[in-house]
């Protein structure tokens, strides 16, 4: 579940579907959406959950991730082909037992159908729909959020670059395991604000220098929700070897959740589990990222 900002409001369906790519961090398919509302219509949080379980199995993993701020309403969207209709239909009367339905849309390609009978929004009747002209999605895009074409791409962002991570694994083998450059962390992120990519020689000491508690948690301190920094983490988790891959993933992660890219967020924190031999900084970080409490929520936590 992803908690947007406060700003995020809605006022018909082409705002929902705009909305929800920016919010997830992709455009969902074949998964079902719920997007928790304020009694101002102000979005609280956005869940998502692939359509591999049963209607009922769907319902209770959507209620487990409703934010901790009280819901008005909740609106549904399923992406899929009609087979979705009655599993929608189903998570929709579930769920109308906890919360008010602000609308249960069906969205199949560029058309989108919204399923509640008693609803006489646009949609009641079956519209054309390009979320990418919702000018929710235009303010949000302006402002730094990024919408992928697809979960597989979310995950490929994290996703080990195998030629890379050999021409890395080349570059580390001459260097002192203890060893640690002085400035390397400044001169890491002064090469990435400058868009430029790291070299292999570049990532070799760091990837050894965040193994170190001291050096991990000094850059964790530093990171921001800028794009350069999402980028610089990123590219350093899919290059390094998968042994010193959890350090960087740990910093990709918490700076997607700065950025509330919370299914990027998970998706790092994933990596950096399963690469890792379980770092405390990791523990806290992923803890955090589980709990789907936002980042404008929570001040920045002390490493202690």
């Amino acid at each position: 579940m992803t908690d947007p900002s406060p700003e995020t409001t809605v006022r018909s369906p082409q705002d929902m579907l705009g909305a929800v790519p920016y919010l997830l961090g992709y455009h969902p398919g074949g998964e079902i959406v719920a997007v928790y509302l304020g009694a101002d219509q102000r979005i609280l949080g956005v869940a998502a959950e692939p359509l591999r379980f049963s209607a009922e199995a769907l319902s209770e993993h959507l209620m487990l991730q409703a934010p901790a701020e009280p819901c008005a309403e909740v609106a549904l969207i399923g992406y899929g082909p009609p087979p979705i209709r009655p599993v929608l239909a189903t998570i929709g009367r579930i769920l109308e037992l906890f919360w008010p339905l602000h609308t249960l849309l069906w969205v199949t390609g560029s058309r989108c159908v919204c399923l509640l009978d008693s609803c006489s929004c646009q949609a009641h009747r079956g519209m054309d729909i390009d979320p990418a002209t919702s000018p929710v999605a235009a303010q949000m895009a302006y402002a730094g959020m990024v919408a992928l074409p697809s979960r597989q791409a979310l995950d490929t962002l994290v996703a080990p670059d195998l030629v890379s991570q050999a021409e890395v694994e080349a570059a580390v083998a001459p260097l002192t395991p203890d060893a640690v450059v002085p400035g390397l962390l400044d001169d890491v992120r002064a090469t990435a604000k400058r868009g430029r990519r790291l070299t292999a020689g570049q990532l070799a000491p760091l990837a050894l220098a965040l193994t170190r508690r001291d050096v991990l948690e000094a850059a964790w301190g530093d990171v921001c929700a800028c794009m350069w920094q999402r980028d610089l983490w990123l590219d350093v988790t899919r290059r390094v070897p998968d042994r010193y891959a959890s350090g960087p993933a740990t910093l990709a992660a918490w700076c997607a959740w700065r950025r509330d890219e919370h299914a990027l967020a998970i998706a790092a924190c994933q990596r950096a589990v399963r690469e890792g031999p379980g770092h405390r900084l990791t523990r806290l970080v992923t803890s955090v990222v589980r709990t789907h409490v936002p980042a404008h929520r929570l001040r920045h936590p002390a490493a202690h």
